[in-house]
């Protein structure tokens, strides 16, 4: 390496140091940001699963009782009905009473 070469080593170097630092930074940001809107998302999608849950389990504890009940009963005719109503089609197995889970 000759004084030329150090000297322009020496007068850039800094600039392209400066480049370098400001574009690690700019990485590191942009993937803090994913990662929030990563985890977020995973977060809303737990809470949907939980619900869904909460959900079956209602569904399932109403269908154990709807062959004992006949409003529970005449409940999911009706809702069978509403599915039907607005989806064109009667629902082939939704809202059919099922056993619960043991």
């Amino acid at each position: 390496m000759n004084e030329k070469t150090f000297q322009a080593i020496v007068k850039y170097g800094s600039v392209v140091l400066a480049i370098c630092l400001i574009l690690n930074v700019w990485v590191v940001m942009r993937h803090v940001e994913v990662y929030r809107d990563a985890t977020r998302t995973a977060l809303q999608l737990q809470q949907l699963v939980t619900q869904q849950q909460i959900f079956q389990g209602l569904l399932q504890e109403f269908a154990a009782r709807a062959a004992s009940d006949p409003q529970i009963a005449e409940i999911f005719k009706e809702a069978q009905a509403m599915g039907g109503a607005t989806t064109g089609a009667p629902p082939a197995q939704a809202n059919q009473p099922t056993e619960p889970m043991r």
